[in-house]
This record gives structure tokens, sequence and C-alpha cells, in this order.
């Protein structure tokens, strides 16, 4: 059996991920049923919920006229309105998320999780949709509601994935993405974000608090251990857009660093959080597996 590197994804690897995408779903605050979802309106619709005597402003349509003959009084009958729920993933693959100090990559993590998550809506009897965001390119997936349509989703993301990690990207910003979706969700759908979200606009976070007035909205953030703290000493090598240098890591510096990268995830999650019921995060050093 081949070990896992912490940077190859293949399809083996989204298919045994299946057995982790009931307990992510159980870790959601605001659960997740299973099978046709009903909304609380009554009136005309698909599903039967009750009969009771008629009231002024009723729909005479619905009449009960057995109840109504029996009783000499009038009934009417309401319904509940029937609401297809398909599950929506919008799964960041920017090359930001090709990072990983140990363990794996930001991005294989997130694709698993994106996977798990799938397996779980199709267990369900929920259609899976979503979006891939790998740098100028987005592939959409409609949703779909057999398995051969998630293994061939599934195999975009392998695609996708390997993609990003041979041929960098440049950054996007993820609210043309969320508008993109946005226009696809009915009522009823829930959306699964999977980022690191370090790079959202305010127009991403007024767009993520839009999406949730009307939907269900979940929030994964798959972050890597080195973007909270620095374990060890030593020379670091640093990188960015312009310039690269060497930094020691000694213990003043450590907890400076420390100190920014709390601050940062502070107020990442209380922006998060204020727009999501529950921000759920998952450590990319770590396998997924020993998290749940």
């Amino acid at each position: 059996m081949k070990l896992n590197d912490g940077v190859t994804l293949t399809l083996d690897d989204l298919l045994a991920a299946s057995v982790s995408g009931s307990r992510i779903a159980a870790q959601l605050s605001d659960g997740w049923r299973t099978g046709v979802h009903l909304s609380r309106k009554k009136g005309r619709g698909m599903e039967f919920a009750e009969v009771r005597p008629y009231m002024i402003g009723d729909d005479v349509r619905n009449m009960d006229w057995k109840i109504t003959a029996r009783t000499g009084k009038p009934h009417t009958k309401l319904y509940r309105e029937e609401r297809d729920r398909s599950v929506y993933i919008l799964l960041d693959l920017s090359k930001e998320m090709y990072f990983g100090s140990r363990g794996q990559l930001k991005s294989r993590l997130a694709s698993l999780v994106a996977a798990a998550v799938a397996w779980h809506a199709l267990k369900n009897g929920d259609k899976i949709g979503g979006l891939i965001l790998c740098g100028e390119q987005t592939f959409v997936q409609s949703p779909i509601s057999h398995r051969k349509g998630v293994l061939l989703w599934l195999k975009q993301i392998v695609d996708s994935y390997n993609t990003g990690l041979h041929q960098p990207s440049i950054s996007v910003e993820m609210t043309s993405s969320l508008t993109t979706l946005g226009n696809m969700l009915r009522p009823g759908a829930r959306l699964v974000v999977i980022s690191d979200f370090y790079r959202l606009s305010h127009k991403s976070f007024l767009m993520i608090r839009f999406l949730r007035k009307r939907h269900e909205v979940n929030l994964i953030q798959v972050y890597d251990a080195l973007e909270r703290q620095i374990e060890g000493d030593g020379i670091l090598g640093v990188e960015n857009a312009e310039n690269m240098g060497f930094l020691l890591a000694n213990d003043e510096f450590k907890h400076h660093y420390a100190k920014i990268a709390g601050f940062r995830q502070f107020e990442l999650e209380r922006k998060l959080c204020s727009y999501s019921k529950q921000l759920l995060t998952f450590d990319a050093s770590k396998p997924l597996a020993e998290q749940l």
C-alpha cells in the first residue's frame, strides 16, 4: 500500500473519505437532516399536513368536503411545501491553498473534506452541486443525485487539484464564485464553503451574509499549523511576492508571531461567525480522521 506523502491526491483517496462525511455533518451546529425537507410554510403544496376548521380567508379549493359533510361544519386541508434540498460545495483550490509545513497540503485536506461532504449528501438522498475555484478557472457542477455523477465530480476535483499543483495560477477573489453559486441555489439549499478564508474581501463577507439569509450556509476552514504558531528553534526561510530572506525563530519572535496569528484568527472567526452559525476548522498537519 502506498503511503500518503501529503501531496499526491487520487480518486481512491476521495472514495475513502466517505467514512468521514457523517461525522463532519454531525459537527455542524444546525445538524443535517435526511431525506426530503419540508418548510414551515402552510398552504398549497405537495405534502399533506392536517385538516382544521375553515377560517375566513382560506382557499375554498382546499375544502375537505368529506369531513365537512360528516361534521356539518366546514373544514379545510392544509399542506406543507415540499422543498428540494440540494447541497452545493464551494471548494477553494487557489494557489495559497497549496501550502503545508507538515502532514499534507491545505488543498489536499480541503479536497478530502469536500469529498466527505458529497458522500454524506448522496447517502441522505440530497443532490450535490458546486464550484471548484482554481485560479482564474472555475468548474461548476449542476446538482446531481446519483453515484456516477458524484464520481465524475470527484474526478474533476482530482484533476483541478493536480492542475493547481503543477501549474500555479494567480490569486482570485471568491466573490464572483459566491455570486455564481448564489444564482444556482434554490430555496432550502445548503451551501458548504471550504477554504482557509484568509483572502476574503469585504464583498465576499457581505455575499456570505446575503446567502445565509436565504439558505443554510456552513463554513469549513482548513489551515496549516504554521499559520497559528512556530515550533522549535532555528533559522526560517521566508518568501512573499516581492522578497525572500531568513528569520531567527527565537522565543521572542515566536511569541510575537503567535500573538499576531491569534489576533488574525480571532478577527476572522468574529467576522465569519457573524455571517454563519459556526466555523468548523481542520488542521492540515493532522489526518482528517483524527479530527472527527
